[in-house]
């Protein structure tokens, strides 16, 4: 069975397994219907990272896709990331108080949109996992539009996605402790043969069956066969959201 039969299958979307054929490296093209709450966030109108809808007004993405003082939007409802569907003004950034740029532990934001989206259709929100869940799908989605290999000079103006496997997590901080790059109980690792996030599919989400159970955080070059893609473990952080989403609601 072929990757975008196996990946539309597997996100219940029988009717598209027939219509779309254009394979790309490490995945497959997939239409936005696919994955309702991916956002594209662009920095200064350039794509930049990845977000998923939590509510009508707020995005989870990673933290190291908002460091810098600019003009953020988010575009959703459209595999494109220069056209169609939605688009929204970041009027509020709130990162991880934990964060940290040098080792990426707590690799977490959220987005505050000036108007609401109008949920519907191809925009749709994301389920968050229960707070601390330790037990994960082995088989998972990831999609964005980074660029298809490390050497790429620009991201992809359409979606693609692909699926990973979850990685233990002793093999994953063994081999990241070859280059000193801490491997925490708030990270999951994840990676297939020729499979991986690359470069501006960051704070995309790792999903399973529509809810959201990673962050796209970083990883060594892209597919590398000794380096799986890492993210950050969304379980632990949902009482953190909600607590933002309380006190922002007050």
């Amino acid at each position: 069975m072929n990757l975008l039969l196996l990946l539309l299958l597997f996100c219940g979307h029988r009717t598209w397994a027939t219509s779309l054929n254009n394979r790309i490296v490490g995945g497959v093209q997939i239409p936005i219907e696919v994955v309702p709450w991916l956002a594209s966030l662009s920095v200064q109108g350039n794509h930049s990272c990845g977000s998923a809808l939590i509510t009508s007004r707020w995005l989870v993405t990673a933290a190291h896709c908002v460091l810098y003082p600019e003009r953020y939007s988010v575009r959703a409802g459209s595999s494109s990331v220069r056209e169609g569907g939605q688009q929204r003004a970041v009027v509020k950034i709130l990162v991880h108080p934990g964060f940290s740029s040098h080792t990426l532990v707590h690799d977490i934001a959220l987005l505050q949109t000036r108007e609401p989206f109008k949920l519907g259709g191809n925009v749709q929100l994301i389920k968050l996992p229960l707070p601390g869940l330790s037990v994960l799908p082995q088989t998972l989605l990831v999609a964005g539009w980074g660029t298809v290999h490390e050497r790429a000079n620009a991201t992809e103006a359409r979606l693609r996605g692909t699926l990973v496997q979850i990685i233990d997590q002793r093999r994953c901080r063994r081999l990241y402790g070859v280059w000193g790059r801490p491997i925490t109980d708030n990270m999951l690792c994840a990676a297939a043969a020729g499979r991986d996030h690359c470069y501006g599919d960051s704070g995309s989400p790792l999903v399973h069956a529509g809810s959201s159970y990673g962050i796209v955080s970083f990883a060594h070059g892209c597919a590398n066969p000794r380096f799986p893609g890492v993210y950050t473990r969304l379980a632990n952080y949902v009482s953190w959201i909600f607590g933002v989403l309380k006190s922002e609601a007050n």
